[in-house]
């Protein structure tokens, strides 16, 4: 498993990290991460899913992604040379993009929304938009190229243009979703969001789901392109690195407290994933 939190570095004169229709047309497998900023990711073509907030969206052209600071998720796109996955992302701090939006009050509140609501869909379909979206990121793309430096007025003119495709007031994307049938591997992630905190049993999920113990890790596969144990390692290490950085909780009490009661092998594991301590982490953060 790859380094699961992967701070974004901003400079003194970067306050928006953009990186233009990233092409990948041999092997992209992706896996579980988080970041301290936003980011924000719109897909020009490409097929695959995206696993966010125990829920599953589909990668398509037009869909566009928003991951809220610290949220887990992972992005897998089955991809050839008949089938690139083209990708446009950025990411910006919270704070930096509603100074931007300052004096815009409607696209301030569906930024607000965005990175701060807890019931907001991740995943937005623009495809009926792609048109004013690709010109809105062409032309910005053309603007940072010509220009010496960064130029806050023109980040602050792609923002409103992008969240005014999302709309605003009732016409507003940013709305709750009424709740669908759940996927399989859906309902295995809702299951472990209640229960990595104890010993999970492959049995007692086998029976939550209604399904035989050799199948929910498969479909857990087919259905997402990812390993049930990697998500909840990655869940169970999210929560350590809250803790870690929110309380004065000893790291052997932290580890039970995610589902790991030896101590030395949280230790090990957190070492191994993030490439630090639990104490090291902590004096860090």
């Amino acid at each position: 498993m790859k380094q699961l939190f992967e701070p974004v570095i901003f400079t003194d004169r970067k306050s928006l990290i953009w990186d233009y229709q990233i092409y990948t047309d041999d092997h992209y497998k992706g896996y579980y991460h988080w970041h301290q900023c936003c980011e924000v990711m719109y897909v020009h073509g490409g097929q695959g899913n995206v696993v966010v907030n125990q829920q599953m969206y589909e990668i398509r052209s037009g869909m566009l992604f928003f991951f809220q600071p610290y949220q887990l998720h992972r992005i897998y796109s089955e991809v050839s040379r008949e089938c690139p996955f083209v990708r446009t992302i950025f990411y910006i701090d919270p704070h930096t993009a509603e100074n931007l939006l300052l004096g815009f009050a409607k696209r301030k509140a569906v930024f607000s929304a965005l990175w701060q609501g807890e019931n907001t869909s991740c995943g937005f379909d623009l495809s009926g938009s792609a048109e004013a979206v690709d010109w809105i990121y062409k032309n910005y793309n053309q603007c940072r190229n010509s220009a010496v430096e960064e130029d806050t007025e023109d980040i602050t003119m792609m923002l409103l243009q992008l969240l005014s495709c999302l709309g605003t007031g009732e016409n507003s994307l940013i709305q709750p979703e009424e709740r669908r049938n759940l996927r399989y591997s859906e309902q295995i992630m809702d299951w472990i969001e209640e229960h990595y905190q104890e010993e999970v049993n492959l049995e007692q999920l086998a029976a939550e789901t209604h399904l035989s113990k050799s199948y929910v890790s498969r479909v857990f596969h087919q259905e997402t392109g990812g390993r049930l144990v990697d998500y909840l390692t990655a869940r169970r290490i999210k929560q350590a690195c809250r803790l870690l950085s929110t309380t004065d909780l000893p790291v052997e009490q932290i580890g039970i407290a995610v589902g790991f009661p030896n101590a030395s092998y949280f230790n090990q594991l957190f070492k191994r994933v993030l490439g630090t301590t639990p104490l090291k982490y902590r004096k860090n953060n």
